[in-house]
């Protein structure tokens, strides 16, 4: 099976040079080991590093997607197309679970639908956690993809600072809020400043989705304040971005979460 992949790879980029343009092959992730997420392949730590956000690829033919959600769209059709667009608005199809970005090039349309369930990917025989249909004309391709998720978020975060506002230590005699964000898991572990609170995440390219909290119901004075910090993470997608040793999360249009790593 090695040997058979890597003579494909080899006849791919040989007729990807003779085309004049050369498109990377798909590379999975590594597998996350027991001390948590590895990193990833050194090909696609570069895609990340400039700014790519999801990578998917198939079979029969061979084609190849990348997508820089502030950027573009890349989609490369082995002995065909290679299209470049701007990144449209995704349209959430909640009756099959699965987000579409559907926009024209030239005279076709092109549109991707990623699927929230896992997918076999036959080039590998392992699962990546997202299925793919593409549309390009009268044609449909399909295959496996996976958001690129930035390792340095698997840590522990404490609150620094609500819109710079720095947080007064002895209004949490508990401890300051914090989220421990597990790529391991697909979870997130969150202390409010008094309660305890666990939530599933997936890592959206530069964003972070977080699902429904649940958690212990202890009373304390601050709660009202663990009821509007909770309530802007619960079930929302949040842009996020790192600094050095800083996580910062665009809760709202006007509002940040600012953390700091936690050793």
């Amino acid at each position: 099976m090695k040997n058979t992949w890597i003579i494909f790879l080899v006849l791919f980029e040989l007729m990807a040079c003779s085309q004049q343009q050369r498109v990377s092959n798909h590379t999975p992730p590594m597998d996350y080991g027991e001390k948590g997420p590895a990193k990833y392949s050194d090909q696609l730590m570069t895609k990340l590093e400039n700014g790519v956000d999801f990578v998917a690829s198939g079979n029969e033919p061979f084609w190849y997607l990348e997508i820089n959600f502030d950027k573009e769209i890349l989609f490369k059709i082995a002995q065909s197309d290679t299209i470049r667009t701007s990144v449209p608005a995704g349209i959430r199809l909640q009756d099959v679970a699965a987000t579409s970005y559907r926009v024209k090039t030239g005279s076709e349309i092109l549109n991707i639908v990623i699927y929230d369930r896992p997918c076999d990917d036959s080039m590998t025989g392992k699962e990546l956690p997202k299925t793919l249909e593409v549309s390009y004309g009268d044609k449909t391709y399909k295959g496996c993809g996976s958001y690129l998720s930035d390792y340095r978020l698997n840590d522990i975060w404490v609150l620094e600072s609500i819109n710079n506002n720095k947080i007064e230590i002895p209004a949490f005699p508990k401890g300051l809020p914090r989220l421990e964000l597990n790529l391991t898991l697909s979870q997130v572990f969150a202390f409010a400043g008094c309660n305890e609170f666990s939530s599933s995440m997936e890592i959206q390219g530069k964003k972070l989705h977080f699902g429904r909290f649940s958690g212990t119901l202890m009373a304390c004075p601050n709660m009202n304040f663990e009821s509007v910090y909770l309530s802007r993470l619960a079930n929302k997608t949040i842009p996020f971005r790192l600094e050095p040793g800083k996580l910062i999360l665009q809760v709202s249009s006007d509002s940040t979460y600012n953390y700091k790593k936690v050793d």
